[in-house]
């Protein structure tokens, strides 16, 4: 008789071990059900029951880990009636030598005890494998500005303006400020301006004003008029100031501007050692011209320029 006691209670560690397997057989409820011994109710149909140890009467088995509870409880009676067999009158045998069954949470009863909790056989596994996939923050796209640059590197070429490298500041789309500086191959110069652009591009007007320092101009003069041009004292010292009114077309709007501006200048200068000019050309033994002051002109003629605007803030 020992020896089926412990036969009882060595199946019963395998099925309380294998209690998380039968979580699984939960949601075949009815397949459980065939294995059990029918037993008629008075309506035809049948039910699963076991038989109680000692009494012989029918016990009906519930669907699910309760149906499996109930057969090991059963089982475990067998094995303390054994061991008490075996171990003779007079003989205690401990009642809680069998672990009872545990109860698994079921998809019907969720609602589980703080020790169930505690317990790692009654932890849920998620429902949808969506619940369990780590989430990965996606960063917003930034939101394209439709802010213009507001700041640019100029650079033109023209008459009188010579070559001018400046900064350009668009406060607003049909408003340009410009400054910068440059040179005429005679001396060194600066140049500031405004223009308007009514529709942001295309046309345009402007209104400069620029300087240039005194310079030796006889070098310049000379690659125009050629090797036989052997200088003049009125060219050591050619500087003048301009005034510039253009209108004109601006090709591009928002990074990269070209322009094209004409329209005319009026300059001021003063012509330096004229009296001394005259008297190298002019100067005879019976006439002689003597200059006092170094006359001042003004000039009024047509003028362009083109350029570029590369806008870069």
């Amino acid at each position: 008789m020992r020896n089926v006691a412990q036969e009882i209670s060595f199946l019963v560690v395998i099925l309380e071990t294998s209690a998380a397997a039968r979580g699984a057989w939960a949601a075949e409820p009815a397949k459980m059900a065939d294995q059990a011994t029918p037993d008629a109710d008075a309506d035809g149909s049948t039910k699963p029951v076991a038989l109680d140890v000692g009494t012989d009467q029918p016990r009906a088995l519930h669907s699910g880990i309760s149906d499996s509870a109930s057969v090991v409880a059963g089982l475990a009676d067998i094995g303390d009636s054994g061991a008490r067999a075996d171990a003779g009158p007079g003989t205690d045998v401990l009642p809680n030598s069998i672990p009872q069954p545990l109860t698994l949470v079921t998809a019907e009863n969720r609602e589980s005890t703080p020790e169930q909790n505690s317990h790692p056989a009654f932890v849920e596994a998620p429902s949808n494998e969506s619940d369990s996939a780590p989430v990965v923050p996606v960063r917003a796209a930034p939101v394209a500005s439709n802010r213009l640059p507001m700041l640019g590197l100029m650079a033109d070429l023209g008459v009188p303006d010579g070559l001018i490298g400046s900064l350009a500041v668009r406060p607003w789309s049909w408003l340009r400020v410009s400054g910068g500086g440059g040179t005429n191959s005679i001396s060194h110069g600066w140049r500031a301006g405004v223009t308007l652009l009514p529709f942001g591009s295309g046309p345009s007007a402007s209104l400069e004003y620029g300087r240039y320092q005194d310079g030796d101009a006889n070098g310049l003069a000379k690659k125009f008029m050629g090797s036989s041009f052997d200088g003049s004292p009125a060219l050591d010292r050619v500087g003048y100031e301009y005034t510039n009114a253009h209108v004109g077309l601006d090709f591009g709007f928002r990074n990269v501007v070209f322009f094209l501006h004409g329209g005319v200048t009026m300059l001021r200068g003063t012509v330096h050692n004229l009296d001394a000019a005259t008297r190298a050309t002019g100067a005879t033994d019976t006439t002689e011209v003597v200059v006092r002051q170094d006359p001042s002109f003004k000039a009024v003629g047509p003028s362009f320029k083109l350029g570029l605007i590369v806008y870069v803030w």
